[in-house]
């Protein structure tokens, strides 16, 4: 069998692109336009928000995480897809800035898929949080520890919540500490007593559903697509040598 080379070509260049291991520098053509699309984001939703107050600590997070990434983006070989998810999560939070975790425009819309009345945003971004932020602490933890079965899926999970438990903490000193407005703003329980563990159980069901696909993505998909690639690599350096 020969292999042709410009299939080769254009496959290994999707994976590349797709697992971005290669580049001399963290930052890409690629993460600088996801950077700028971010940042024009955030000056949106820094324009008229619901409370500018809440805006700040909503914000807090995304402040927090940048930072981090770009050390991390240094320290390991975070691919685009992880990148890719921590994007669209922090665009989450950026949206729920803007409009107040309760007042999000789409979590009115899906409150009745969820059987309830309330603004279900929250529901959301803490599903997604277990969810989009899975994989890439998972990338990481790999490149730390090598292919440990059980701590490369535990210690994303326990991170990931562990994260979620200290949030539902700072929004009880929010609670305490802050005027009742501005509190409720950035709680955003909704009057629902049972909202902390709600969160954390969204959280964890997202953690499971990430869990569930990387498992069956290392045992079925990655077994026949590894081999598939080192095969056409092999017949392409054989067609190069004759």
């Amino acid at each position: 069998m020969k292999a042709n080379p410009l299939f080769l070509d254009y496959r290994s260049l999707f994976l590349h692109k797709l697992m971005g291991k290669d580049p001399n520098s963290p930052m890409t053509k690629y993460l600088k336009a996801l950077f700028g699309v971010f940042i024009a984001f955030v000056v949106w939703s820094a324009i008229n928000p619901l409370s500018n107050g809440n805006w700040f600590l909503e914000m807090l997070p995304v402040f927090i995480a940048l930072p981090v990434l770009f050390y991390l983006g240094r320290r390991f070989k975070i691919s685009n897809l992880s990148f890719t998810l921590i994007f669209f999560y922090l665009l989450m939070l950026v949206m729920q800035a803007h409009y107040g975790v309760g007042y999000v425009p789409i979590g009115a819309k899906l409150a009745p898929w969820f059987g309830t009345d309330r603004n279900v945003f929250d529901r959301i971004t803490h599903f997604f949080s277990g969810l989009l932020w899975f994989y890439p602490i998972y990338e990481m933890t790999k490149q730390s520890i090598g292919n440990r079965d059980f701590l490369i899926y535990m210690i994303p999970s326990a991170i990931i919540m562990g994260l979620g438990a200290v949030y539902e903490i700072a929004e009880w000193l929010a609670f305490e500490f802050l005027n009742y407005q501005l509190s409720y703003l950035f709680v955003g329980a909704q009057d629902d007593f049972y909202d902390p563990p709600k969160d954390m159980a969204m959280a964890l069901l997202g953690v499971i559903v990430a869990l569930i696909v990387i498992i069956i993505s290392n045992k079925f998909f990655l077994k026949k697509i590894l081999p598939l690639q080192q095969d056409l690599k092999s017949d392409f350096t054989f067609e190069q040598g004759q």
